[in-house]
């Protein structure tokens, strides 16, 4: 790289950045000019810094990281046709999607979506970032199996804003109320925290209900998986300020990436009753993996 091939601190946070940037707009038509210019370094020496630190030429890292997203659509966005997905993950047909999905994952996507894998693999290591954390956020970020969490009762808002969201839990209120901390639950896709304005999913998930449900409820499930835990007791609204700094600044310097997997935040409902929904005491767990981790092999 332009500042030299010793690839020290910076370059890497510069490299680990782009990652957060490339995961968070996966549709921008990616050249390795605009990567490169990004990253703030010449193509020639941004390459070499990137194959360096992710072990895989960019735009194929790029090709793989679409197509982990497609993986995450199969198992959790099943009304979504599969020839919809393919073409999402940048493939034109429905067959040169399946072929790039096999060489990526071993099965084809339908089997993908009808029984989709756990998350194995040895814990991921984070390095110690150093950074000052946000106002509420209680305790060290630790690496944590979570899961698998199941339930019949969960409600997607049909927007990502404070009314459709507020809606939402409304629904799943209309269940008998929580008999203790962490039963209620939100799940979200793992992209679009840092870009304002981008639709988002948002689920609001009652965990381990075995009971009736009411119309516009559905059933949600995830497999268990490695998982960065982030306390935090505060105001409800600046949940949002540790959610960006999560993925703006925590990430890129722990030298980790997120999963294709959803983010899930468990919540203590007692304290939103006592505080009339002013404060918040909640548990934010973001699916992680090493580097150059998922998209390992050619995507096509």
């Amino acid at each position: 790289m332009t500042r030299g091939y010793a690839l020290g601190p910076e370059a890497r946070v510069a490299v680990m950045t782009l990652l957060r940037e490339l995961q968070d707009a996966l549709d921008e038509p990616w050249t390795l000019a605009a990567m490169a210019a990004r990253a703030g370094y010449d193509p020639f020496h941004f390459a070499r810094g990137f194959v360096r630190v992710v072990g895989q030429p960019p735009l194929r890292y790029l090709r793989g990281l679409r197509l982990e997203r497609a993986a995450h659509e199969l198992v959790f966005a099943p009304e979504k046709r599969l020839i919809d997905i393919g073409v999402a993950a940048g493939y034109a047909s429905s067959e040169a999607f399946r072929r790039a999905f096999v060489r990526a994952f071993g099965v084809a996507p339908a089997v993908m979506r009808a029984r989709p894998r756990g998350q194995g693999g040895a814990r991921p290591r984070a390095t110690a970032a150093g950074l000052a954390r946000p106002a509420g956020s209680c305790g060290e970020p630790a690496i944590v199996r979570f899961g698998p969490l199941t339930t019949r009762a969960s409600v997607l808002a049909e927007r990502f804003d404070a009314g459709a969201i507020a809606e939402a839990w409304r629904e799943l209120g209309s269940l008998q109320p929580p008999a203790g901390a962490w039963e209620l639950a939100a799940a979200t896709a793992p992209w679009g925290f840092t870009r304002p304005g981008r639709p988002r999913e948002y689920r609001c998930v009652r965990l381990g209900w075995r009971g009736a449900v009411g119309p516009g409820m559905s059933a949600w499930g995830m497999r268990a998986g490695w998982f960065a835990r982030f306390g935090y007791v505060g105001s409800t609204p600046e949940i949002q300020g540790l959610m960006d700094w999560i993925f703006r600044d925590w990430l890129p310097g722990s030298m980790l990436r997120w999963r294709f997997a959803p983010v899930v935040t468990l919540f203590d409902p007692g304290v939103w009753t006592e505080s009339r929904y002013e404060r918040s005491r909640c548990e934010v767990f973001v699916p992680v993996q090493s580097v150059g981790v998922g998209a390992h092999r050619p995507a096509g």
